[in-house]
């Protein structure tokens, strides 16, 4: 049965190779035409766009959003365009002109343009491992709009009805693209466009529309950005076309990524600078904290005119409040001043030397202060290092090299307590891998929020669990464990607080963090312009999040400007303190 098979098939194969050699000759002259014709097509807006306009009337500024959210939904869910077969940006570009025209149909418009695409392969059946309980739905897509007939009008809003339905899985070739079985998106397929020219306002609004619908089908946190995003849609059109030059499409996409409310967000220019440099090429050698919403020196580098302890009042003449209002308009945070390239801009300016006023002391001065070209950061330089006689060893997760954390516990296995410093950004793998001297047995501490690939717009909940200990008769270190954090404390050093909590003999020590939890998801915009937002979303076992809202300590800890004058690290002596005399 089985050779019999085998022979038709290939019987039928070698059937339908003669054909093709036979109808070969008769086609060439038509399809080399039809290449032709699509090659053209495809190279039709390489030199640009061909729009160029600087106003809109209200309508349509709301037409343009229509286009918009059209065709950003067609975008990921029609299968043509899903399959890569077909240059979607240069379909936007084709289409525009007939929306700017005044009095256009454009439901119409935009039906005729939809439905040359065909739905013959619409609707698709929904794969079982892409079918999640409704209790495990963390986001589902915000589509109702495609379905109300009053704004597209009967035909547009059917056609796009079915279009939602075609739950196509595989994405290869798609704008966000999967590979093999990993559940994080990514953007390979994504034009960068690096030749753009900056008064194309064709290739603005695609910037614009590029990002709008990345987070609206593929941000997790889009339900806790406290915006209401098609707003932002109409806000941002006329932002965007009034501009005909690189420095206002970057600072105007600097702006709109604000609007996530995500401190993983940065924004890269076609040249690699950062967002930061738009606020200057110096900055005042020091880094700063918040104490009781002041902004206080925490450190000079350089001898500058500041010193440690300064309350700063005034830089050049900015107040501080019109510095942080200033930098916060451009710089995404998920929470306030929780931004690393918040705290990399605040005191960047244009002029080496500049008048800054401080509160000194309790008095009032003007100081005239130097600036640097110096780059600066956060970072909290203590070693790993044994303490109190060797009752209590501190780990700097920042300054860790792989394997470190195998022979550190090794050696110090018998202390009274751990001191584990998050507040840097974790240099090696510290979260399972410390764990594993922590934690008893396998136990969950979060749930990751992940992309449902074959429903853009959908994430379902996936639990995260720790790992079985690490030696052989599954004994736990029995000390103290402390974990210090504050608002330098993202992502992984969120991630791996979570984990580390549960340990049975825990406490986490400090202030919130920064509410940025998640992988990066990494996205090129036209003109070579790179960003990122929180690809995944993290949160608690009961499905409480993180995001914006940050993990809280147990016991919170704010330093004090005398500690920070005498040079005191508040955070290892109350750390210590707890170890040696309990919680």
């Amino acid at each position: 049965m089985k050779l019999k098979k085998r022979r038709n098939r290939m019987f039928f194969v070698f059937i339908s190779v003669l054909f093709i050699l036979m109808t070969a000759g008769c086609f060439a002259s038509q399809e080399t035409h039809q290449f032709e014709q699509v090659k053209e097509q495809e190279q039709e807006y390489d030199q640009g766009s061909g729009m160029k306009f600087s106003s809109l009337s209200e309508q349509k500024i709301e037409d343009f959003a229509k286009l918009g959210k059209v065709w950003g939904m067609v975008k990921y869910y029609h299968p043509k365009v899903v399959s890569g077969d077909i240059n979607w940006d240069y379909e936007l570009f084709r289409v525009m002109p007939s929306i700017l025209e005044e009095n256009s149909d454009v439901n119409s418009i935009l039906y005729d343009w939809v439905h040359t695409l065909g739905n013959e392969s619409i609707p698709g059946d929904l794969e079982q491992q892409y079918q999640f309980s409704e209790d495990s739905i963390q986001l589902s897509p915000t589509t109702d709009w495609s379905k109300d007939e009053e704004y597209l009008g009967t035909d547009l809003s059917l056609e796009l009805s079915k279009i939602l339905d075609s739950n196509i899985s595989e994405r290869k070739n798609a704008y966000v693209s999967f590979n093999d079985q990993s559940p994080l998106g990514i953007m390979h397929n994504e034009n960068a466009y690096t030749s753009m020219k900056f008064d194309d306002t064709g290739y603005r609004l695609l910037g614009l529309f590029r990002y709008w619908n990345i987070i609206e089908y593929y941000f997790p946190y889009k339900d806790v950005i406290e915006e209401d995003w098609d707003q932002v849609l109409l806000e941002f059109i006329p932002k965007m076309i009034d501009g005909s030059d690189y420095d206002s499409y970057f600072m105007t996409l600097a702006e709109l990524t604000t609007r996530i409310h995500d401190s993983h967000v940065y924004l890269g220019g076609k040249n690699r600078e950062s967002i930061t440099e738009y606020f200057g090429t110096y900055r005042l050698p020091v880094n700063f904290v918040e104490i009781n919403n002041q902004i206080v020196i925490s450190t000079v580098y350089n001898k500058c005119g500041l010193e440690v302890g300064d309350i700063v009042l005034k830089v050049g003449d900015k107040s501080i409040d019109e510095l942080l209002e200033d930098r916060r308009k451009y710089i995404s945070q998920s929470r306030e001043d929780t931004s690393a390239h918040f705290f990399n801009a605040l005191f960047r300016t244009h002029q080496k030397n500049m008048d800054v006023t401080v509160i000194r002391q309790g008095k009032t001065m003007n100081i005239s202060a130097t600036s640097s070209l110096q780059e600066m950061n956060y970072f909290v330089y203590t070693k790993s290092q044994a303490m109190e006689n060797g009752e209590i060893y501190y780990i700097n997760a920042g300054l860790l090299v792989d394997g470190e954390i195998d022979s550190i516990m090794k050696k110090w296995w018998d202390t009274k307590g751990l001191i584990v410093d998050l507040r840097n950004y974790p240099s090696s793998s510290v979260d399972y891998k410390l764990a594993q001297y922590l934690i008893p047995s396998e136990e969950e501490f979060a749930k990751a929020s992940l992309p449902n690939r074959a429903v853009p717009g959908e994430y379902y909940f996936e639990p995260l669990t720790s790992v079985k200990p690490q030696r052989k008769d599954d004994e736990v270190y029995k000390g103290k464990v402390v974990i210090l954090i504050n608002e330098h404390t993202m992502s992984n050093g969120e991630f791996t607080t979570m984990l580390l909590r549960k340990t049975e003999n825990s406490i986490v020590l400090g202030r919130p963090t920064a509410g940025a939890d998640g992988n990066l998801f990494r996205i090129t915009l036209p003109g070579n312009i790179k960003t990122a937002i929180s690809g995944i979303g993290i949160f608690y076992p009961d499905k409480k999040p993180t995001q914006r809202i940050g993990v809280q300590p147990d016991i919170r800890l704010d330093p004090t400007i005398e500690g920070i004058m005498e040079g005191r690290d508040e955070y290892v002596e109350k750390a210590v303190e707890i170890i040696k005399n309990g919680y």
